[in-house]
């Protein structure tokens, strides 16, 4: 997890210009259990893809969100194995729309399209 946080850190400031790829690998490497060189390959990763990690930890919190609302509102009938099934079904729909569909709740679709 701290791995991944990290990449977001990393992700953001290359696209923000403040860190040139090898700063980036040296900052990964003084960070985390990473040799400079993985370090270097990690940057460049995200120097190519920006956005990537930080769009993978957004999605991440959402499902968990999704999951943890599941449960509460289903309380005993929810089924992870299910749930799973299901995301793997309908993985390109974005998140707001998979949580209005499994638990009919439109929040947050309100807050990305809100009525006029």
């Amino acid at each position: 997890m701290r791995l991944r946080a990290l990449r977001v850190d990393v992700d953001v400031n290359l696209a923000l210009g403040n860190y040139t790829i090898e700063d980036a690998g040296e900052f990964l490497a003084s960070t985390v259990p990473m040799d400079t060189a993985t370090g270097v390959d990690e940057a460049r990763f995200f120097a190519y893809n920006p956005g990537q990690a930080i769009t993978y930890q957004i999605g991440k919190l959402q499902i968990l969100n999704l999951i943890a609302d599941a449960k509460v509102l289903l309380g005993y009938k929810f089924n992870l194995k299910d749930y799973h099934d299901y995301m793997m079904q309908n993985g390109n729909v974005p998140i707001a729309l998979q949580r209005w569909e499994y638990l009919g709740l439109k929040d947050e679709i309100e807050k990305l399209w809100p009525k006029n």
